[in-house]
């Protein structure tokens, strides 16, 4: 374990979001997806018994170089038309509206777009590659590039999740707003599944066999807002994002958020809040959407104070 953090500290890492520089919403994600670090310093094998691949992350260092060299090209699609472009490959991709797919949107962009301005050496060969069994589709495989640097076959894997976490932090204790879902499971869904994959075809390569793969899961997690200091397991990432949540039925956590700026977050916001929606924010309208039908709890989900996010959640997922 590494040394406690505290309250200072958490707060100056939350502040720590150079994508919010930028203007335009979609350039504001494709910068998040960039910058934001993966969450895990090292692949956990929850599978150990499986005959599985060696599965590799990349750096928070790696992460940010790629940002930093793609920096000027952020500038350009926040100040110019060339905006256009983004949106419109992003709206044209099936199920834009999804937050896993719009992340893989932004990160394809990036790789089409910086490859082509030679700004990484990542050449896209295929991307959402279908896997069959017999003649039904079990599943796909999200994107296997060409690394010219490194001359390999790279099959990265995404998920971008958004995780409450409790004590003891252990993987499997940080869990969605569906409580069914948790970084363990998704982790051990990669290894098994999409993982096991050896050859693929290719459109314009033919058939490739792949050298490397990469678990690529970004996001936001969410501690107990009761958390004063919080020590890193070895496999966080220190400079993932951190932020907090409050149980819906907790009395003392809920008196120490100001409601008069409480603002309910469109689904999009996971990634980067919009302005906009402050300008049109109504309070009263707001406030009646955000809580449940008998008045009694806020409903569970995302909301903005101010500018810092915060999610209601029952820790018991039946309640």
């Amino acid at each position: 374990m590494s040394e406690p953090i505290n309250q200072p500290t958490f707060n100056r890492l939350i502040d720590d979001a150079p994508w919010e520089r930028y203007r335009r919403p979609y350039v504001r994600d494709l910068a998040y997806a960039l910058a934001c670090p993966n969450v895990l310093t090292q692949w956990l094998d929850f599978a150990p018994h499986e005959n599985t691949h060696a599965i590799s992350v990349h750096s928070a260092h790696f992460w940010q170089s790629q940002f930093k060299a793609y920096e000027q090209r952020l500038t350009e699609l926040d100040t110019t038309n060339d905006y256009q472009a983004l949106t419109r490959y992003l709206l044209k991709r099936p199920s834009p509206n999804r937050l896993g797919f719009h992340f893989e949107g932004l990160l394809s962009f990036w790789l089409e777009d910086g490859f082509a301005r030679k700004l990484h050496p990542y050449e896209t060969l295929a991307n959402n590659v279908q896997l069959y069994n017999g003649k039904q589709t079990v599943g796909e495989l999200d994107l296997i590039l060409y690394n010219h640097d490194e001359n390999l076959v790279e099959h990265w894997e995404l998920a971008i999740k958004f995780f409450m976490g409790s004590a003891p932090f252990e993987p499997v204790n940080w869990v969605g707003i569906n409580a069914n879902d948790n970084l363990q499971r998704k982790m051990t869904h990669m290894q098994t599944k999409q993982f096991r994959t050896v050859w693929v075809d290719t459109k314009d390569k033919g058939q490739v066999k792949i050298d490397k793969r990469y678990g690529i899961i970004k996001g936001r997690f969410f501690l107990p807002i009761d958390t004063n200091n919080f020590s890193y397991p070895t496999w966080l990432t220190p400079s993932f994002p951190l932020h907090e949540w409050c149980d819906k039925k907790d009395e003392a956590g809920l008196v120490t958020i100001d409601m008069t700026t409480l603002r309910a977050a469109h689904y999009i916001e996971w990634f980067t809040k919009r302005g906009f929606y402050d300008e049109r924010h109504d309070y009263d309208g707001q406030q009646q959407s955000a809580w449940s039908d008998d008045e009694l709890m806020l409903r569970t989900g995302l909301y903005f104070v101010g500018d810092r996010p915060i999610v209601i959640y029952p820790r018991q997922p039946n309640e």
